[in-house]
């Protein structure tokens, strides 16, 4: 059973891999011209933001719960050209949890305070939304887990150098359990 488990799971992530790669082939042929078109000033930028982190298989007073915990996010993004980032995403969930491992043998795991930091590259098929995907670790003074992330992040410009920003992710800790994230926040574009 357990097998079939991590079998299910190792395919559910090659499939979400493909689609997103095909997303982003697709995208870039159709938009190629488009894109050129854009004025390119602002190369980097820096978020804070604030959100809650998801976990469905979340323990709670000895019974499994589902949990939303409260984090911050401070991320980094340089863009290489108008379609193409690179970035450094760093979230602090604020709370002391634990959870059941996705190994599906009942181990729970204590998480004391993780901090999540991601490489990732993103992918901008339009010019107010990034799609994101990278790697990385979560640590606490429990355990360290690498960590794989796939996102998308609409964002508007409010003022000439500041952007509203909402991003959705989806982590998948190895060995360890599985999370989603919405957060809210302001990046400062220079």
């Amino acid at each position: 059973m357990k097998e079939i488990k991590v079998s299910i799971r190792s395919q559910a992530l090659a499939i979400t891999c493909a689609l997103f790669a095909l997303l982003i082939s697709k995208s870039s042929m159709a938009q190629e011209e488009r894109k050129e078109e854009r004025e390119f000033t602002k190369k980097q930028s820096i978020a804070i933001a604030i959100g809650h982190t998801q976990v469905a298989k979340g323990f709670q007073e000895g019974k499994k719960k589902w949990l939303s915990l409260p984090s911050w996010a401070v991320d980094y993004t340089y863009r290489l050209n108008p379609i193409w980032s690179l970035g450094l995403q760093n979230e602090l969930i604020l709370s002391d949890f634990e959870v059941e491992s996705e190994e599906g043998n009942g181990q729970v795991i204590t998480r004391s305070t993780p901090l999540a930091s991601i490489a990732v590259v993103g992918y901008r098929p339009l010019e107010y939304l990034t799609l994101f995907a990278g790697a990385g670790g979560e640590f606490a003074k429990e355990e360290d887990f690498a960590v794989v992330r796939l996102g998308v992040e609409p964002s508007m410009e409010i003022r000439e150098r500041l952007e509203l920003l909402a991003s959705l992710v989806y982590d998948f800790k190895i060995d360890g359990y599985n999370s989603f994230g919405l957060s809210v926040g302001v990046a400062y574009t220079f």
